[in-house]
């Protein structure tokens, strides 16, 4: 795993049991989405499906890279897919395309079901290693397995099969059941270094002006997957139509055409994502646009609270909530908005309903 950069801790984490030769069977790496865990996943299983593990030069347990095993484990994270391995099982949603079970493959890919569970993890864990080494099943965005089954992981976690591994990756851990958690161990992984995220940025966003990188630095968060996002969709052009709308809104101008003009831009994310998704459920679509341009909103209301805390007297708190209510008033009606969108509330309608909060929010107008 030394190819792995930017996730020190957890790289610890694991390089310790590995070299103390005690690997916990089940592991939960959860932390940000776009920070690495399914590419540190797909390194510990190298390493744990290698014939020939040695030390490297750091004293980290690595793979050799030379044996039958590692050679057919891919090394990119895209090729995981198609990885030829027989005893590497790489679980995602889309593999119910390919679901021995009709009503499986035609299905919307909003979540794992039971048949890709059963198929790509309890039959495969149920038989012996191929290579006659061990196994390893890693299963993507865990936390779209519903309760069911994850209750049919739990014998699996309990009494797994000797040299079997278990890899759950999730960017909402809450949402695994506590005795699915409790089973595992848990791996955090962190946001990434601004640094890497600006030297992403200058590579794969050059055409963007320098402001416009400077703002998709900041608003990745450590991410580079929603740097990814943010770039695939445009996002920029998001922040450059929203955001001054809101800062009018603060000045007592009412932004009407705003909650339109954001469910238009969130309706054209999500008929390209279903485009560009073969089987994608617009409905998830629509809360992954939802979820972004919310994002695009509440961090420019944090980043405004920074700037007026920096500026407040410290003895003098009657101005200091006066100038920050406004901006908390921001985040929650975007919270409001949320859970409006939880409740299947049309993306134009809680749009409206955003602009209104946030106006009265700002303005103290009933």
């Amino acid at each position: 795993m030394d190819h792995i950069i930017g996730q020190s801790r957890a790289i610890d984490v694991l390089q310790s049991s590995l070299r103390s030769g005690r690997v916990p069977h089940a592991f939960i790496f959860h932390g940000p989405a776009g920070v690495g865990k399914f590419t540190t996943a797909l390194g510990f299983a190298r390493v744990m499906l290698c014939h020939e593990p040695a030390n490297d030069l750091s004293g980290n347990v690595a793979a050799c890279g030379a044996c039958e095993s590692c050679k057919l484990i891919p090394d990119r994270p895209g090729a995981a897919a198609s990885s030829a391995h027989p005893d590497l099982h790489l679980v995602v949603k889309e593999l119910a395309l390919y679901s021995e079970d009709r009503q499986t493959r035609e299905r919307k890919l909003s979540n794992i079901p039971l048949a890709v569970l059963e198929q790509h993890v309890l039959q495969p864990v149920s038989r012996s290693a191929l290579l006659r080494h061990n196994k390893v099943v890693v299963v993507d965005e865990a936390e779209l397995i519903d309760a069911r089954g994850q209750n049919l992981l739990l014998k699996t976690l309990e009494e797994p099969p000797a040299g079997t591994y278990v890899v759950l990756v999730t960017s909402s851990e809450h949402e695994l059941l506590p005795t699915i958690r409790s089973r595992c161990q848990r791996v955090a992984f962190l946001p990434l270094p601004e640094e890497t995220i600006r030297a992403w940025a200058e590579e794969h966003a050059h055409a963007w002006s320098p402001q416009s990188r400077a703002w998709l630095t900041d608003f990745a968060g450590g991410s580079l997957g929603r740097a990814a996002l943010a770039v695939e969709y445009d996002l920029g052009r998001w922040a450059q139509r929203v955001l001054p709308a809101i800062d009018a809104a603060a000045q007592g101008k009412y932004p009407s055409d705003l909650g339109g003009a954001m469910g238009a831009m969130m309706d054209e994310f999500a008929k390209s994502w279903v485009d560009r998704h073969e089987k994608a459920s617009k409905d998830a679509a629509n809360k992954l646009g939802a979820s972004l341009m919310w994002a695009v909103i509440t961090h420019y209301a944090r980043r405004k609270m920074q700037t007026l805390a920096a500026k407040v007297k410290p003895d003098d708190p009657v101005a200091a909530e006066s100038s920050l209510e406004p901006w908390a008033g921001v985040i929650d009606a975007v919270n409001d908005a949320e859970r409006e969108i939880d409740a299947n509330v049309q993306m134009s309608l809680a749009s409206d309903h955003l602009v209104s909060r946030l106006f009265r929010g700002m303005t103290g107008r009933v």
